[in-house]
């Protein structure tokens, strides 16, 4: 048991010497900023909401009838994944806030269709059929 401590620390001691070398000289200047399609967005917040939004989807999926219902649902969360993204994208949210997005547009699923044929209604000053 001793030994085994001993390798642990002799194996953790060069990787902590390493990474305090390499920030003495490094300021934070804050988030990691990555970008899609030329948009920037907070690595954190994306991996954040996208990681909620898978989380919902499953739990929902799970709980769903059918014996297709994977198969069924994988439109529904395509959408729901990149609604997420867009909005992460958009508000540039805190990671806590990002993950509250995620949860909520999982939870949404189908409704996103519903939500976003009102926008488009509002925005063309008509009804356009379909899902009511």
């Amino acid at each position: 048991m001793i030994w085994r401590v001993g390798a642990l620390a002799g194996a953790t001691v060069p990787v902590v010497a390493a990474a305090a070398d390499l920030t003495k000289g490094a300021a934070v200047t804050g988030p990691v900023v990555w970008h899609l399609l030329g948009y920037p967005f907070e690595a954190g917040s994306m991996i954040a909401a996208l990681c909620a939004c898978v989380a919902v989807r499953f739990y929902v999926v799970q709980h769903g009838a059918g014996a297709n219902r994977w198969l069924l649902d994988i439109p529904v969360s395509a959408l729901a994944f990149m609604f997420t993204a867009g909005i992460i994208v958009t508000a540039r949210p805190a990671p806590l806030t990002a993950l509250l997005f995620g949860t909520g547009v999982g939870a949404l699923g189908a409704g996103i269709i519903k939500l976003a044929k009102g926008y488009v209604d509002r925005w063309l000053g008509e009804n356009t059929g379909g899902v009511k």
